[in-house]
């Protein structure tokens, strides 16, 4: 009888992919002692301002699903010019380039092949990459992009792994390049109008947050699973390897910026469970036939994460994550204060008026309308129809673009930092060890070092009237 290594190298040469197999042990899955890092006098990225660049020559790495998206929004935003592309397999990037240069966009460079960022990273042909690789590539391709001076803009998860978070927050620090993860939730319309009561304090003092992000990813992991071995599709691979969130990132940075979280206050520790994974297989089973091998794969991931992380300041955020269930595309926020509480989509408000009767229902449309007015995020107010336009998740992925080369050709520093990109993908590793250990508390580091204290969460974000006029119009 084979065991699960030799099954999984078996199967993964009859998918035509590869699969990264091996047993988990208790002992294994615990997390290391924590290294020393130190943070250098002058080196801290949070409100780091680099040199305005009035054009921003960008490379994007990947142009896949996720990547032939970003081209096409990121052709269309103003002072970007996209000099290269970046990829596996070259039928992919001609196939931009073709795009490209039929929409009057230039002639990007082509760079093919496994190791190709690093030549591209190298050339000087760019200022900023863009990186929308499989997850587990997303880490190196963009230490190494800041290594050579680049400003790295990284697909969610940035990374998946807690040294990996490190080194990616130690590598922005020395080489003084940002390094902001392409969070889009956190630019949703509703999520940023929760943010924006917050941090106004309409709710009073905040005492517990709540992020789901339920996605049916079924039929994208089968779809893949019969893809070649550069097509192995990264989603289909943290099924087989990997249990706890793996993908918590979309959950837990609205309600993270909203809790200041590296802004006043931390991550402090977590617990995670889930339930047992077998819903894709029997998926797959149904789809493809019992005696398909990719019915027969193992399955580590669970179906059903949940998450309870507590802060430094003794607060609480639920993160919930749901992969394989038949269930509408789902993203949920909450937050609970002493005066009220909030859901984003849908939006659902509740405000204490008086203390000795409590709240016993929710506001009406016409009293959500009012808020809307009052608390509505600035981004959307100046280029929510322009962003819509263009699309992307219904214009959250290009209003998020808009801002980050805003802030980028106007020398300000973006909207979330390498500590934001680290602590939230951080807890993919340790939610995996928590689950892998009965729910066993596990510390989250702190990667500000303690600055988090004297952090502030800043303005709110908005464009410059004069800048809209010049720039973004329809």
């Amino acid at each position: 009888m084979q065991n699960r290594r030799e099954f999984l190298k078996t199967t993964a040469c009859a998918l035509g992919a590869v699969a990264i197999g091996g047993e988990h042990s208790s002992a294994m899955s615990l997390c290391p002692e924590p290294k020393k890092h130190k943070l250098k006098e002058g080196a801290f990225m949070h409100g780091f301002v680099a040199p305005k660049l009035d054009i921003i020559r960008v490379a994007v790495i990947g142009v896949g699903s996720r990547g032939s998206g970003a081209v096409h929004r990121l052709c269309s935003v103003p002072g970007v010019k996209v000099t290269a592309l970046c990829e596996l397999v070259e039928a992919k990037a001609a196939a931009q380039k073709n795009w490209m240069e039929q929409n009057g966009y230039g002639s990007p460079k082509l760079f093919i092949g496994p190791e190709a960022y690093k030549e591209l990273s190298d050339s000087g042909i760019c200022d900023v990459v863009h990186i929308n690789t499989p997850w587990m590539t997303h880490a190196y391709i963009a230490i190494y992009a800041m290594k050579a001076g680049l400003h790295t803009m990284v697909e969610v998860p940035g990374c998946r792994t807690v040294d990996e978070a490190w080194e990616m927050v130690e590598t922005s620090e020395k080489m003084r390049v940002h390094c902001m993860l392409l969070a889009n939730c956190c630019y949703d319309e509703e999520a940023m109008l929760m943010k924006n009561m917050a941090r106004k304090k309409v709710f009073d003092e905040l005492y517990h947050a709540e992020g789901c992000y339920l996605h049916e990813t079924r039929c994208i992991a089968g779809r893949n699973s019969y893809l070649g071995p550069n097509e192995m599709f990264h989603s289909l691979e943290a099924l087989v390897n990997h249990t706890g969130a793996s993908y918590p990132l979309h959950a837990v940075g609205p309600v993270s910026l909203a809790l200041n979280i590296n802004r006043g206050d931390c991550f402090d520790y977590l617990v995670s469970m889930g339930s047992r994974g077998f819903a894709w297989q029997e998926f797959a089973r149904r789809v493809y036939g019992d005696d398909a091998p990719v019915a027969k794969i193992p399955i580590e991931a669970n179906d059903f994460n949940s998450m309870l992380i507590s802060t430094k300041n003794g607060k609480t955020i639920l993160i919930r994550q749901v992969n394989n269930c038949p269930m509408p595309y789902t993203r949920q926020y909450s937050l609970y204060g002493f005066n009220g509480t909030i859901t984003a989509n849908p939006l659902r408000i509740a405000l204490e008026k008086n203390i000795n009767t409590g709240v016993s229902s929710w506001m009406s449309e016409e009293e959500l309308s009012v808020i809307r007015s009052e608390y509505g995020a600035k981004l959307w107010q100046q280029a929510g129809e322009i962003a819509r336009s263009h699309g992307g998740h219904g214009g959250m992925d290009y209003l998020m673009d808009l801002r980050w080369t805003y802030c980028l050709r106007n020398g300000l520093p973006l909207d979330t930092t390498v500590y934001d990109l680290a602590a939230w993908s951080s807890l993919i590793e340790l939610s995996e060890h928590s689950v892998r250990n009965r729910a066993r508390t596990q510390d989250i580091p702190d990667f500000t070092r303690g600055l988090w204290k004297t952090n502030t969460a800043g303005e709110e974000w908005t464009f410059d009237e004069a800048y809209l006029k010049a720039n973004i119009t329809d």
